[in-house]
């Protein structure tokens, strides 16, 4: 039961007129600090054919104090027109996503906290794949990247 949760929403049931939807979706949030810390920037979900169903920068409830641009990619240019809140991405997400759809993301946790979601069925990068020298952590995106793709992300 989510109204136990504090704000956060369970995914649906696939209904009847979506019984041909994406079944395996990649997620991937953004995020800047802002006074109150990490907020969400950015949200951006992929289906199985690599056919963006979703990306769209969203404006956090405080300003922003540093874009994490390294990381995130995101800018203050980026971010002058935005208007689209958390609240309007969790909506859109949920009428994409639902609890049969496998969501696949690396550090999935975050993402799913940023947009107050409760999604059970992952596949998280960050727990499959074993770090190289240290069983107990979690391996950064970019090491899994060098690894199994051959490339070079957020140098």
């Amino acid at each position: 039961n989510c109204d136990a949760w504090g704000g956060f929403v369970c995914t649906r049931p696939r209904p009847p007129d979506k019984a041909i939807g994406e079944q395996l979706v990649a997620l991937d949030c953004e995020m800047c600090y802002t006074k109150n810390g990490l907020d969400l920037t950015r949200v951006t979900l992929i289906d199985e054919d690599r056919k963006v169903l979703y990306d769209q920068l969203i404006l956090p409830k405080d300003p922003i104090t540093d874009y994490n641009t390294r990381y995130s990619g995101i800018t203050a240019e980026m971010m002058k027109d935005v208007t689209l809140t958390r609240e309007d991405a969790q909506a859109m997400v949920l009428d994409i996503v639902f609890e049969d759809t496998i969501l696949v993301g690396h550090s999935l946790e975050n993402d799913l906290q940023m947009l107050h979601i409760i999604h059970s069925r992952v596949f998280d990068t960050a727990l499959v794949f074993p770090h190289p020298r240290n069983p107990g952590r979690k391996p950064a995106l970019r090491l899994l990247a060098e690894k199994f793709l051959n490339r070079s992300i957020q140098d």
